[in-house]
């Protein structure tokens, strides 16, 4: 069996948080929670995560602030961010981490977790080995 992955899901709203720590949990995965940017940055001083999953529009520290602080620090976490409105790469810029993927709220939980497991790459998808075979 492979390495349990750490991912940090990171909302101001509760339901949000309790949700995604739900249904990440039911995947296998060992999920911690920050209610903030600035928690979150907390979480990864202590914490190696291989994921994080950001809310865009939080007080105090937003999570544009945050990818430009973990930018600043050479993080190497894959990001996935979240926000109640149309968001693209390109609204981001250049000066934050690289975003893997923008979702927007609300979305489907199964696409979500297609999104995650793609995020971490082939241990949690077994879909493209049968691809390969298959256009053999």
């Amino acid at each position: 069996m492979g390495v349990l992955k750490n991912i940090l899901v990171v909302d101001d709203e509760a339901g949000i948080r309790s949700l995604l720590f739900e249904v990440l949990s039911n995947e296998g995965f060992r999920v911690t929670l920050a209610k903030d940017g600035k928690d979150s940055l907390d979480q990864m001083e202590r914490t190696r995560f291989d994921l994080l999953i950001t809310d865009m529009d939080m007080p105090g520290l937003s999570g544009m602030e945050l990818l430009r602080r973990m930018k600043r620090e050479g993080r190497k976490e894959k990001v996935i961010v979240m926000s109640g409105r149309p968001l693209d790469q390109e609204d981001l810029g250049r000066d934050v981490q690289p975003v893997f993927r923008t979702l927007q709220k609300p979305f489907p939980l199964d696409n979500f977790l297609e999104v995650v497991a793609s995020a971490l790459g082939p241990s949690k998808k077994r879909k493209g080995k049968k691809r390969v075979r298959a256009a053999a």
